[in-house]
């Protein structure tokens, strides 16, 4: 016999009956339950029959043999199925209807249609449990989570992509400012390293909304391109100096640059008089730093610009890289300024370099200086 009784929670449990008095877990809410005993054992249930044959049909003679016979006694054929079977579908109606209609009405009566679970028997995942209203509710919970941390990533990327613009417009700003002095001293290659860092904020500098940071990067790029050959060490792809790789590529070169000797003389002696007039300026005026290193600065603006009227191949020229000695030399006077000896050599170099540039490109004795 089994006893059927319901949990608190809706559900009918069939267990055996001398499990009474034993605690039981419902399956559907995970309560512990007391299986009911004595006066309070609820709705018994009757065992069902036992649904195994003791003899089953021979396949080759249809007689009937032993369940556990592996050879037929009549025909002496060999058996496949030697274990025991259930009982066919009809057998198992008849075993049903046999049942006791009185319990087995009572017990629908207790658990409902299809309500009764079984103690012991497998059961659905938490959510299927769930009644409409609580899935609703579980659903809509987690839409709203999944809002609240795109609200929140959202929010922490604004604020990281804004900092970032700010970093950017303050680099752009210090590159600007300091990258000018280091120029004007001779520190080129701090100067370059500067103006790289600014150019690596192109993307947010041109989100910024400030116009002048935009421009700031054109900028930044003619004075690197210039600085390539005054800094020791470079960043750009290739090396900063041209060399022709044929006879027929140098013999084209040295046409084409006598052809536009006139317009590279014309750009070369705007620098070297920018730096002679600034040499003369120091050794006029001792005590007056600033104002030479504003005359510094002029001849760098007016080398920069030579650099982007220029091709690679007017830039291999033997009085382009005494121009670069020349400025050199300009600015070093600059860093040296408190001490006067040093400076006063570094002033006599520059007028020295300079003055041979133009002396040499005013008689066109220029050749390629390749390395």
């Amino acid at each position: 016999m089994s006893i059927l009784f319901r949990c608190p929670c809706g559900r009918s449990m069939v267990v055996e009956e001398d499990r009474a008095g034993a605690v039981v877990m419902c399956p559907n809410c995970r309560r512990s339950l007391k299986v009911p005993s004595g006066n309070d054992r609820g709705v018994h249930i009757a065992s069902a029959p036992s649904t195994v044959r003791t003899s089953r049909l021979c396949q080759r003679c249809g007689k009937e043999v032993p369940v556990d016979s592996q050879m037929c006694p009549h025909c002496k054929a060999i058996l496949l199925d030697a274990k025991g079977a259930p009982m066919s579908a009809k057998a198992a109606a008849s075993a049903t209807r046999a049942a006791p209609a009185g319990k087995a009405t009572a017990a629908g009566q207790a658990g409902g249609a299809g309500q009764a679970i079984i103690y012991g028997g497998s059961r659905g995942s938490w959510f299927s449990r769930l009644s409409p209203g609580a899935r609703a509710g579980v659903i809509s919970g987690a839409v709203a989570f999944l809002l609240v941390l795109t609200l929140i990533g959202y929010l922490f990327y604004s604020a990281w992509h804004a900092r970032q613009l700010r970093e950017a417009h303050d680099l752009a700003v210090k590159a600007a400012a300091e990258g000018r002095k280091f120029e004007a001293i001779g520190k080129f290659q701090e100067a370059y390293d500067l103006y790289w860092s600014a150019i690596g904020k192109e993307a947010y500098l041109r989100q910024t909304g400030d116009a002048k940071d935009a421009q700031a990067i054109d900028t930044f790029r003619s004075r690197i391109a210039a600085l390539q050959y005054l800094a020791y060490e470079v960043k750009m792809r290739g090396s900063v100096q041209w060399k022709p790789k044929t006879q027929e590529e140098y013999n084209q070169a040295i046409a084409d640059l006598q052809k536009s000797y006139p317009s590279y003389k014309e750009w070369l002696f705007a620098v070297a008089d920018a730096g002679i007039a600034a040499t003369q300026y120091g050794k006029a005026n001792p005590g007056d730093q600033t104002g030479y290193e504003i005359r510094v600065g002029r001849a760098m603006d007016s080398y920069v610009k030579f650099i982007s009227q220029t091709t690679e191949q007017q830039r291999a020229q033997r009085t382009f890289q005494s121009l670069l000695e020349g400025l050199k030399q300009l600015t070093g006077a600059n860093r040296n300024w408190a001490k006067p000896a040093e400076r006063d050599i570094y002033l006599k170099n520059t007028e020295g370099y300079l003055s041979a540039v133009k002396e040499s490109a005013s008689r066109g004795e220029d050749d390629l200086w390749i390395r």
